[in-house]
This record gives structure tokens, C-alpha cells and sequence, in this order.
């Protein structure tokens, strides 16, 4: 009996007994297997294939590599091709598995109802269930043939190529999750004809498909994400037909024009994600009718007008984002429904103070407002009966820079009691800061830098025990810090940069032993650092420039080990250099130029792995350490002091050096000469000093990449290396007051 001529299912068995690989080489010889293979059922099978694996060195264990394959992709030579296109940026150390010895697994159509139980078969025969799978290449068009399957989940897998326009027929499916594959589309359409989906993530994946209008009928739709997927086009109003929808992601895409006013029925809405977009127009309305929201994140699109009021209202919102839009408003807007829910304060404070139906008077206080009424079971809310703390909206985090805003903050801030973060950089704000912001003993940061704040910092801010980050740089505060801010034990952050604030740094400045970054620059402070900054021992930046400090830099800096960053440039600090600086082991920013310091530089500074080095514009002299060993220099700026003698022959060995100043001083003697290429070196200036000697040609030949050279004002001679010619990206070269002769290379000969 010929082949043709069996029954389906003995066709089948034979498959499956002969193997998918056995019968494919069969397949080159015989047509008619071929042809059989090509029609259906075979057409409609899928296989798994273990083509290889990734070792792990730490844990001991592979990922396996596998990837489907059907009857017409089951040749050696797909295998063989497959195995060479594997993308080496991903799979580093993959390890493929000879041909000979694979062989594939088929998935049965009718048994498999779920995507993640389309391998429970194969961990078994390859060792196990516990291994680990990484499915990789193409999903096959076979695959809308598993009419049973109800989750497809793909996530974090590195499949490849178009979605197959067949899985529009699994019309089961409730759970589609291809999160993080390189998969693309177009597919959307398609997939509105799956109308018991529920949740649909094609987040970081390509695209490059348009929102289909005929979205609006999968209406069980409960999740949406679609971030980073290449999204064009609009948004469609149909959308306003999910109204089960809980969350809808549609972050960093390309989606432009306005979003329609769609949310109204959406009553369980509670995620609202549609950031780095072009959208344009103003936020609709119906927000505000979505009374479960919680996060609202619209920052980095072309939003115009203002924020409805009506938002600020929502009982359980806990992010609010509109940075980097186009908001326009003489006001805060945000703020302006707290104005009027002043108001409301006493019948709230009455609701909370007296619950007791028993009371004296036996009447039963109103309820207050809903957008002030906070859930029984709300942690955020810490309210004692009879206080004026029970007023209180909850809104855990109000995120607004970049939005326009201007005005002044309105004293009803401080009825956010729960507010974890108030952040309104770069806006127009002006005023002073309220004198209660200390109410706010939620918060753990406050940042309004970049702004117009003027005035005086409260000593209320003491209240705000909680608050690690502080920032109120780039305004026009004035006075002194309150002493009072030394007692808040978790503040990590202290930006107070760019104000006008002075007088005397507190000695108690070193209460603040969890300060990790503080910066107090381009202020007035006066007077001498304190001896209590040794106390910050967490302590990684620490800024103090362009100040007017005077006195001695403090020998216990030297105990806040942590130090990565020193700047105390621009002051008026006198005495010497730390000799014990070298305790400072994570030191990689030094700036103390433009001061009054005397003195040599201690040799204990060639301990530091610094990359950056300012002492420049002092009072320092003697001679030169070997900085030779400072590997890791970048930038080396030594000039306008009084050093003296000889360069050390050593300075060459600074390899990551990109800019050199030794100008003004009295260093003399030959110039020194680079003892490997200079690569990165762009800036040198020696001027201004007493060089001797000619200028070697193999000086500026290890450093390709220079483009300032000032030799100026020394005592060189000889004649110019015509290989000052071939520095290509020179672009200042002065070699005035020096005896050179020749002429210069033509590009630099002023014209006559």
C-alpha cells in the first residue's frame, strides 16, 4: 500500500514515530512525502527543538536555547543556519549541541491549552523540570492551529520576526505576553478579534503598528501595556468601549494628536501611563471621573492648557506627572481646588474629631467631602482624634517640573499630610516657602530648585523628620541656614546651591550624620568650616565653593573617608595643604583653586587615585611631586602659584591626561617629554614660566588628539618642528615670547 494511500492518523504516527528529522531527510528523496508533508495535518505541527544552551559560572546551571520549528523548517541546513545567526551580543557564551544529536519534540494541537505547558513534555527528556529555557527565532504561522490555547507567555524570551496574523484565530485566549522579544507586527488588527482577552502585553517590543479603531471591541480587557513598541497614529476613541480596563501603558511610543475624552465609564481605572509621546491638546476631562485612580503619568508630550482641577480631587491618586508639557496657567493649578477646600475644614475636622453618635448633643456630624475622605484602612493616614492632622488629601507624590507653573505656593499645601514627595523644579514659582511647610511630616523629599523662591528657609523645616532629600537650589534665598535643620537625622541630600543665603556655617552642620551629598555653593557663607564637617562620615560630595570662608581648611575633613568629591575653590582659605589628605582613599575630585594657600604640596597627595586635581590661582610653591604615579589622572591644573625647578621626567606617564596647566609659575629646565602617547591630552599650557631648550618633534607626536598648545613666554629655541603640521585638530597655538626660528606650519600664519 502506497504512503498516500494510509488513513491520516497512520500518517501521522509514522511521522512521529520516524522522527521529525528522519523524516525530513526522507523528504529530499520522495516526492510524494514531500507533498504529504506540505498538506495538512503536517502543516499545522509544531515543534521544539534544543538547539544548545548557556553555561552559568556562578550558579552552576544552563539556560537552554530552543526555538519551534514545522515540517518545512526541519532540515539540517535551517538547523546549521539557525545555529551560526544565533546574535552573539545576547547569547555570549553560547554553546550549540552537533546536529546529529537533535531531534524535535512535537506539540500536540488538540492537548495544548496554554503556551507556557507547550514544553512540559520536554524538561523531562532533556534532564528535568527545574532547567531554564530561553526560546528563540521565529514564532511559527503554525501556531494559531492550537485552537485550545488560553495564555500565551513569551516574556523576557528573544523571539524574532512578525507576530503570526494566525493567533487572531485563537479566539480562547485570555493572557497574550510577549514583553521584551524583538517580535513585530503589524498584528493589532488581528488581534481584535480576540474577545476574551484580558490582558494584552506587547511592551518593548517593534511594532510599528497603528491602534486600530476595532480595539474598542475587546471590551474584557482588564491590562494594556504597550510600552516601547514602536505605536504610531492615535489613539482611538473606541477605547472608551474597555470599560474594564485597569491599566493602560502606552508610554514611549510615537503616538500623536489629541487623546480623546474617553474615560468617563471607566469606573476600576487605576493606571494611566502615556508618557514620551507627542500628544498634543488638553487633558480630557473624564480623568476625573476615574475615581479609583491612583497613577497618572503624562510627562514629555505637547499638552496644552491647564490641569483640570477636578484631578487634583481624586481620592486615591498617589503620582501625578505632567513635566515637560506645554501647560500654561497664571496659577498653580493644581492647588487651587485645595484653596477651596479650606473651606471645608471645619465640618472635616468635626467629622474626624467626633465620630461618637452618642455624644452629648446626639446629632451625627455630616460626612466630609469624598476627595477628603480617607480610607479606614489607609495607612498613609496617621490621624489622632481632635487634631487638626485629620485634614488631610491623599497624595503621596506630586511630580511637576518643567510645567509652566508660576505663583506663589499657596499656605494650603500643608493640608497634603500624606505627600511622600513635592517635586517642582524649573518652574516660574515665586514667593516664599510657607511658614508651615513643616506640617508636612510625611515628606520624605522637597524640591523646588529653579525657581524664584525668595525670602528666608522656615525653621519649620525641622518638623519634616522624615525627609532625606532637600532641594532648594537656584532661587533667591536669603539669611542663614536655621540651625534648627541640623536635627534631621535622615536628610542624605542638601542642595542649597545658588542662593543668597550667608553668615556663618552652624557648627552643628556635623549633627547631620546621614548627609551623603551636601552642597552650599555660590552663596555668601562667611567665617571658618567647621571642625564638625569630620563628623559626616557618610559624607561623599561635599561643595563649598565660590563662598567666602576663610581660615584654615579643616584638619578633620580628613575623617569623612567617604569623600569622592572636594570643592572648596573660590574662597578665601589660607595655610597649607592637609598633610594627612591620603586618608581620604576614595577621593576623585580635588578643586581648592582660587584660595590664599601657602606651602608645598604634601607628598601624601600622590596616595589619592584622583582623576581630578585644581590648585591653581594660590599661594603654593616649591617643587613639583612626581605625579607620575597618579594613573588615573584627567585634569592637572597647577598654574598662576610659585612653583619652582625642574618638571619631574615622570609626568609623562599621566596616560588618561586631557588637560595639563603648569602657566604662571618658575619651573625651568628642558621640557619633558611624554614616555608612552598622550592619547587623550586636548589642553597643555606651560606659559609663562622659564623653559629652556628646543622643542623635540616627538613631543607633539604622542599627542594626537591636542588642540590647544601655549608655549608662550618661556625660553625655547631652536627651530619649529614641522610637526606641529600634522596635528590635525590643533586649534590655538601660541609660541610668542620664545626664541624659536623657522616658520610656522602654513595653517597657522596669519594672513598677510
Amino acid at each position: 500500500m502506497h504512503l498516500l494511500d494510509l488513513p491520516v492518523e497512520v500518517q501521522l504516527d509514522i511521522f512521529l514515530l520516524l522522527g521529525p528529522f528522519r523524516s525530513a531527510i526522507y523528504r529530499r528523496v520522495c516526492r510524494s512525502l514531500r507533498n504529504l508533508l506540505a498538506g495538512p495535518p503536517f502543516s499545522n505541527l509544531i515543534g521544539l527543538v534544543h538547539t544548545g544552551h548557556i553555561p552559568d559560572g556562578w550558579t552552576q546551571t544552563n539556560t537552554n536555547v530552543c526555538y519551534f520549528v514545522t515540517p518545512e523548517t526541519l532540515e539540517n541546513a535551517f538547523v546549521r543556519r539557525f545555529q551560526a545567526d544565533v546574535d552573539p551580543c545576547i547569547f555570549k557564551l553560547f554553546k550549540p549541541y552537533p546536529l546529529s544529536t537533535l531531534d524535535a519534540l512535537p506539540i500536540i494541537p488538540l492537548k495544548s491549552n496554554r503556551a507556557d505547558c507547550l514544553w512540559e513534555r520536554f524538561p523531562a527528556e532533556i534532564g528535568g523540570p527545574d532547567k531554564l529555557f530561553r526560546m528563540v527565532g521565529p514564532l511559527p504561522n503554525a501556531i494559531g492551529s492550537l485552537t485550545q490555547l488560553t495564555s500565551l507567555n513569551f516574556k523576557d524570551h528573544t523571539l524574532c520576526g512578525p507576530i503570526p496574523r494566525s493567533l487572531g484565530k485563537l479566539i480562547r485566549l485570555t493572557n497574550i505576553n510577549f514583553m521584551g522579544n524583538c517580535l513585530t507586527g503589524p498584528i493589532l488588527s488581528d488581534l481584535a478579534n480576540l474577545i476574551n482577552l484580558k490582558t494584552l502585553n506587547l511592551s518593548c517590543t517593534r511594532l510599528h503598528d497603528t491602534i486600530p479603531e476595532s480595539f474598542g471591541n475587546l471590551v474584557n480587557l482588564e491590562v494594556v501595556d504597550m510600552f516601547h513598541a514602536a505605536l504610531t497614529g492615535s489613539i482611538p476613541a473606541s477605547l472608551r468601549n474597555l470599560v474594564n480596563l485597569v491599566k493602560l501603558n502606552l508610554g514611549l511610543n510615537r503616538l500623536s494628536g489629541m487623546v480623546p475624552d474617553m474615560f468617563g465609564g471607566m469606573t476600576k481605572f487605576q493606571t494611566l501611563i502615556l508618557s514620551n509621546n507627542c500628544l498634543e491638546g488638553p487633558i480630557p476631562e473624564s480623568i476625573s471621573r476615574c475615581t479609583q485612580l491612583k497613577t497618572l503619568e503624562c510627562e514629555e508630550n505637547r499638552f496644552s492648557g491647564y490641569i483640570p482641577e477636578s484631578i487634583s480631587r481624586l481620592p486615591l491618586l498617589q503620582c501625578l506627572n505632567f513635566k515637560r508639557n506645554l501647560i500654561l496657567s497664571d496659577r498653580l493649578p493644581t492647588y487651587s481646588a485645595i484653596c477651596q477646600l479650606i473651606k471645608s475644614e471645619d465640618v472635616q475636622r468635626a467629622s474626624i474629631a467626633d465620630p461618637d453618635p452618642n455624644r452629648a448633643t446626639g446629632a451625627i456630624n455630616p460626612a466630609p467631602p469624598s476627595s477628603l475622605d480617607p480610607s479606614p484602612n489607609d495607612s498613609r493616614t496617621n490621624c489622632s482624634p481632635g487634631t487638626k492632622d485629620g485634614v488631610s488629601l491623599v497624595l503621596p507624590q506630586l511630580d511637576l517640573p518643567h510645567s509652566h507653573l508660576s505663583g506663589s505656593l499657596p499656605n494650603c499645601i500643608t493640608l497634603l499630610k500624606s505627600l511622600l514627595c513635592l517635586n517642582m523644579d524649573e518652574n516660574n514659582i515665586d514667593g516664599p516657602l510657607p511658614t508651615d511647610i513643616g506640617d508636612l511630616k510625611s515628606l520624605r523629599e522637597l524640591s523646588l530648585c529653579n525657581n524664584n523662591l525668595s525670602g528666608i528657609i522656615p525653621d519649620s523645616v525641622c518638623r519634616l523628620v522624615l525627609l532625606y532629600k532637600l532641594n532648594l537650589s537656584q532661587n533667591a534665598f536669603i539669611g542663614r541656614i536655621p540651625v534648627s535643620i541640623t536635627s534631621l537625622a535622615n536628610l542624605s541630600y542638601l542642595f542649597l546651591q545658588h542662593n543668597e543665603l550667608g553668615g556663618q556655617l552652624p557648627t552643628e552642620i556635623g549633627h547631620l550624620t546621614s548627609l551623603k551629598v551636601l552642597n552650599l555653593s555660590h552663596n555668601r557663607f562667611c567665617g571658618e568650616i567647621p571642625e564638625s564637617v569630620g563628623s559626616l562620615e557618610r559624607l561623599r560630595e561635599l561643595d563649598l565653593s565660590h563662598n567666602q570662608f576663610s581660615g584654615e581648611i579643616p584638619s578633620a575633613i580628613v575623617l569623612s573617608s567617604s569623600l569622592t568629591t572636594l570643592k572648596l575653590n573660590n574662597n578665601s582659605l589660607a595655610g597649607n595643604l592637609l598633610q594627612d589628605i591620603e586618608q581620604l582613599t576614595e577621593l576623585r575630585i580635588l578643586d581648592l583653586s582660587h584660595n590664599q594657600l601657602t606651602g608645598s604640596i604634601p607628598k601624601s597627595i600622590l596616595k589619592l587615585d584622583v582623576n581630578t586635581l585644581k590648585l591653581n590661582h594660590n599661594r603654593l610653591s616649591g617643587l613639583l611631586p612626581k605625579f607620575g604615579y597618579a594613573h588615573h589622572m584627567r585634569t592637572l591644573h597647577l598654574h598662576h602659584n610659585k612653583f619652582s625647578g625642574r618638571v619631574p621626567t615622570d609626568m609623562g606617564g599621566l596616560k588618561h591626561l586631557v588637560s595639563l596647566n603648569l602657566s604662571h609659575n618658575k619651573l625651568s629646565g628642558p621640557i619633558f617629554m611624554p614616555t608612552s602617547r598622550w592619547e587623550s591630552v586636548k589642553d597643555v599650557n606651560l606659559s609663562n614660566n622659564r623653559f629652556t631648550g628646543t622643542l623635540p618633534c616627538s613631543f607633539l607626536g604622542n599627542m594626537p588628539e591636542i588642540e590647544i598648545l601655549d608655549l608662550s613666554n618661556n625660553r625655547f629655541s631652536g627651530l619649529i618642528p614641522e610637526s606641529l603640521g600634522s596635528c590635525s585638530k590643533l586649534e590655538l597655538l601660541d609660541l610668542d615670547g620664545n626664541k624659536f626660528e623657522g616658520d610656522l606650519p602654513e595653517r597657522f600664519r596669519t594672513p598677510s
